[in-house]
């Protein structure tokens, strides 16, 4: 009786086991990740409405999916219409690999997160206002630069302050500043800073809610990358710009008479191709003139079929914007900072370094 009673243990601890071993490879084969999913131009929702444009795509997904792998049910966080034709959603590995067998979706393609650039100035590029492309552009005050970044620091930067030498914005500007409680728009926008607007859906999605005590979820940039690249795109004149005191002199923006529209979809551990597609959707639909994009995902680059990016830009190009992307992070210092190495027995070398405290106090290595 006892080795029966033994047995029988055995059996429930072993089926207990399996069940548990079984529940495990059920949860982790319908965990979610997110997808931006283009759907052929054909079966397509035609309404021009955002609200509309998403409660198509969730009737889309409701009628493709079998009830055999609807649940967990997707989550569609953002619908496109201009920077592609699809929506942003949450779905399981079922889910993907039915949705790929369809006619009616064209790829279904990895929220990927992308990483910021750099990029460089008019002076390197040898531009002045005295003659050609600068002149000829007449300062350019009817262009509007939207910029796909990190977002905007406008307090107390003279480069986006308002500027009474500027005509009004041009009337085909149809964006606006979005006002957060960290972001007054009715203060910090002006005919200088015409636009300012946000995405993070793509990001909370997959790195969960937004920390509002390290970022601000608002235009606001908290990486200082946005403001950089706007100043550097549009950014107005400002004299005796300095790094710590350090390479003094006039920094300036490489059409300084532009206006700037700020597109914030990059947050502190980078951008999703869902969010960073929304902000092109609404630079499209806000009918700026340029786009300046400077980010790009780590590691191998994708296939350009697989660059959401990239085709963005190209529905962009098709409306008449001009988009202007950086082609990567190892750009040239042009400039040289001048150090005086004094060794202990007194012998000095004069040489160059990134990392000098200032002109009275040299660095000294024995």
């Amino acid at each position: 009786m006892a080795r029966l009673a033994g047995a029988l243990s055995f059996l429930l601890a072993a089926v207990a086991v399996a069940a548990a071993a079984a529940a495990g490879g059920e949860s982790e084969a319908e965990a979610m990740s997110s997808y931006i999913i283009h759907v052929a131009q054909a079966q397509a929702p035609r309404s021009l409405r955002p609200r509309l444009l998403a409660r198509a795509y969730k009737s889309f997904l409701r009628d493709n999916l079998p009830e055999s792998i609807a649940l967990p049910e997707p989550r569609v966080f953002y619908s496109y219409r201009r920077a592609a034709t699809g929506f942003a959603t949450r779905l399981t590995a079922r889910q993907v690999a039915h949705l790929e067998s369809l006619d009616s979706v064209l790829a279904v393609v990895p929220d990927l997160i992308l990483q910021p650039h750099t990029t460089l100035t008019p002076k390197f590029l040898e531009l002045t206002e005295s003659y050609g492309l600068l002149k000829k552009s007449k300062g350019a005050t009817d262009v509007v630069i939207g910029v796909i970044d990190t977002g905007i620091y406008p307090m107390g930067r003279a480069s986006f302050a308002a500027d009474p030498s500027l005509p009004p914005p041009p009337d085909t500007f149809r964006g606006r500043c979005v006002s957060t409680p960290s972001f007054n728009a009715s203060a910090y926008c002006n005919n200088k800073l015409v636009g300012a607007k946000f995405f993070y859906a793509g990001y909370e999605a997959q790195f969960g809610k937004i920390d509002e005590r390290e970022e601000s979820k608002s235009p606001l940039d908290t990486e200082g990358h946005g403001t950089h690249t706007a100043s550097t795109a549009a950014g107005s004149a400002v004299e005796n710009a300095n790094f710590y005191n350090y390479g003094k002199g006039k920094a300036v923006g490489m059409a300084p008479g532009t206006r700037i529209a700020t597109y914030k979809a990059l947050w502190k551990k980078g951008g999703a191709y869902s969010d960073i597609l929304m902000a092109f959707e609404h630079a499209i639909a806000d009918r700026v003139n340029v786009i300046s994009y400077s980010v790009s995902p780590t590691g191998k680059i994708p296939e350009f079929y697989m660059d959401l990016p990239a085709m963005a830009a190209f529905r962009a190009v098709r409306e008449g914007i001009v988009v202007s992307a950086s082609a990567g992070n190892a750009s040239t210092i042009n400039r040289r900072f001048i150090a005086t190495v004094v060794l202990g027995n007194g012998v000095t070398f004069i040489g160059e370094t990134l990392y000098a405290e200032s002109r009275s106090a040299q660095p000294r290595y024995r």
